[in-house]
């Protein structure tokens, strides 16, 4: 065990210096030195804690089919679902364009791909700012976009997991309740885990 602790350590703090409280989630991206994100022109991270960015913007009819999951919203528990979707919507029009299509899921299975490759700490910060983008279309009624959190493995060495993780995250505005949005799980494009944020913290996976 004492082996793994000093690159646990660095982890935690790569991923803990980034880690922000709160509401609004634009002062985590000016600390990434990535801009405000607005339908026409968008910061995207890839290539591992998001030492590349990419500018990009996507086109009337992207936007349209995006939209098109958010029409038969009708509460919160409908909303997340929309959102699910929305994000892997967003994953594969994004990937042609960058060729981050070729991104697999985790972190260590496609270090073949290099800069198209996104770890936990580039999936957390996209899913952010498609977040960003569905709130400033107007399509989140039920809930608000915070900033990125991560677990370290002081809260998950006892279940196996000794490695830190990051995700989006977004509040219901009724309940106050605050769910995971996590793509990393997965190859590019599929749709985002929703979740509560309690078991996330505590290790919560999908093959869970």
């Amino acid at each position: 065990m004492r082996r793994f602790l000093p690159l646990i350590a660095i982890a935690c703090c790569t991923l803990t210096a980034c880690q922000t409280t709160g509401s609004n989630y634009q002062p985590y991206l000016d600390k990434k030195g990535l801009a405000a994100p607005i339908p026409d022109s968008f910061p995207h991270c890839r290539a591992y804690g998001c030492k590349k960015t990419d500018t990009l913007s996507l086109f009337e009819q992207d936007w349209q089919e995006i939209g098109n999951f958010f029409t038969t919203v009708n509460d919160a528990e409908t909303e997340r679902a929309a959102i699910g979707r929305a994000i892997g919507l967003f994953e594969r029009k994004v990937g042609a364009l960058n060729g981050t299509s070729a991104d697999k899921a985790g972190t260590f299975a496609g270090v073949g791909a290099g800069a198209a490759q996104h770890d936990c700490v580039d999936e957390s910060i996209n899913t952010t700012i498609y977040l960003a983008l569905l709130e400033k279309q107007g399509w989140l009624y039920h809930h608000t976009v915070s900033p990125p959190v991560s677990r370290t493995p002081v809260t998950t060495m006892f279940k196996g997991k000794l490695w830190p993780h990051q995700t989006a995250v977004i509040t219901d505005t009724e309940t106050g309740e605050r769910y995971a949005v996590d793509s990393w799980f997965y190859d590019n494009g599929h749709d985002a885990e929703i979740v509560p944020l309690g078991p996330w913290y505590r290790g919560w996976s999908p093959q869970k």
